[in-house]
């Protein structure tokens, strides 16, 4: 469990999250915004802590009363998180879960705190089950909606609910938490927060993932080259895609992000090398960019970043994994 300072960035969210604590005022019902790993579940943890926090501290949560050690164990009785079995949360388990117990007052906490995960899963019908709660809910009932896209819900549920939209965390304090708590070097660090584009989670995912980092060397392998890259070794280069598929997301954004780079630095008017570097992601890479800027104009980088798009529509459709991938890098190697 964190304390409100051990979580990075999101400061405005923060102030409003313990002035809600320290006044004793939460509101019945909070919508968490935010792509995945940007932090919007550790808020809601930290969040829920503080208000059931039995500390006489105004530094809540304290970590050590008993509620705190009970959030720490998962074991909270009067934070519940609502779960699903099946792809979306229907009515029966909002019902069964959440509105049917309500109306029981909370064992030994101040509040009785609902968290909803991934609460864009809701049906239209769970929904409108929620919605008759959070009209009139009890006083002591606050409710946690934790959601990557809220515009999957009905407009009578966002009206009823406090959006806290959590944004990427400045670079430099991605940069600082990854060196002080993942023990990782600046120039590693570096890479990952401009990687993620301030997502924490992401960032700390990379760099401690070995099978990231081989991925990713693989991808460069390819990326250095594709401009001169024979057709016979794309094809044995995708084959060694195969032990990646449930990280094929991460191969997407390193081809995107390398096309990213050299774009800025075709836009880029600077005669120093080091001032250029400081503005792309893949700074150690910079010698081999820099001979491909030469060689694309930004109409055919375009044309890459949107084959690229295109390329991640087809392997959520379940268009063939190696066709996918073996078509994306011909098309840009086509276009040097």
């Amino acid at each position: 469990m964190f304390s409100f300072s051990e979580i990075v960035g999101h400061e405005q969210i923060k102030e409003h999250m313990q002035a809600a604590i320290r006044d004793k005022k939460p509101f019945h019902a909070y919508l968490f915004q935010g792509e995945e790993g940007v932090g919007k579940e550790a808020l809601a943890r930290t969040f829920a802590a503080g208000l059931q926090c039995q500390s006489e501290s105004a530094d809540k949560p304290c970590k050590e009363c008993v509620s705190c050690r009970q959030m720490e164990s998962g074991n909270q009785p009067d934070v519940i998180w609502v779960t699903r079995e099946k792809a979306s949360l229907g009515v029966d388990e909002i019902r069964e879960q959440l509105c049917n117990t309500m109306d029981i007052k909370p064992f030994s906490s101040p509040y009785k705190i609902y968290l909803v995960p991934e609460a864009e899963k809701m049906t239209e019908a769970a929904q409108n089950a929620l919605l008759k709660t959070i009209e009139e809910p009890p006083e002591y009932a606050v409710i946690f909606l934790l959601t990557t896209n809220r515009g999957a819900f009905l407009d009578t549920i966002l009206s009823r609910c406090i959006l806290l939209a959590t944004r990427p965390v400045p670079g430099t304090a991605v940069e600082k938490y990854l060196v002080e708590k993942c023990s990782v070097s600046k120039e590693e660090a570096e890479f990952a927060a401009g990687f993620s584009l301030g997502n924490i989670g992401k960032a700390e995912a990379i760099v401690s993932s070995e099978e990231f980092q081989d991925l990713k060397e693989l991808t460069l392998s390819i990326l250095r080259y594709i401009h001169e890259i024979e057709s016979y070794e794309i094809a044995d280069k995708v084959k060694e895609y195969k032990k990646y598929k449930n990280r094929i997301e991460d191969f997407f954004d390193i081809f995107l992000m390398w096309f990213r780079d050299i774009m800025l630095l075709k836009a880029d008017n600077s005669v120093n090398a080091e001032a250029a570097k400081k503005k792309i992601i893949f700074k150690n890479e910079y010698a081999y960019l820099k001979k491909q800027v030469d060689k694309l104009d930004l109409e055919a980088i375009d044309y890459v970043i949107g084959k690229i798009h295109r390329a991640r529509v087809r392997i959520k459709s379940n268009v063939n994994f190696d066709a996918t991938l073996e078509l994306l890098i011909v098309e840009a190697r086509r276009e040097f």
